[in-house]
């Protein structure tokens, strides 16, 4: 269970900027903006989907 961010390791469930939480059918979805400038889709706490880069130039893909 994946629940850092793949760009800098800091605790997705502890994000720095929370954008918005919605219930869906089987889990709730959070989207947040982490300390490096990734943003997080989590699913019940667990990340499934990051977009952006951490930091200048870098790239990360969850994995």
């Amino acid at each position: 269970m994946n629940t850092g961010c793949p760009g800098c390791g800091w605790p997705a469930t502890d994000p720095a900027y929370p954008v918005s939480s919605h219930a869906a059918a089987r889990a709730v979805v959070d989207y947040v903006r982490c300390v490096c400038g990734l943003w997080l889709v989590l699913e019940s706490g667990r990340v499934v989907a990051a977009a952006g880069a951490a930091g200048p130039g870098a790239g990360a893909e969850v994995g």
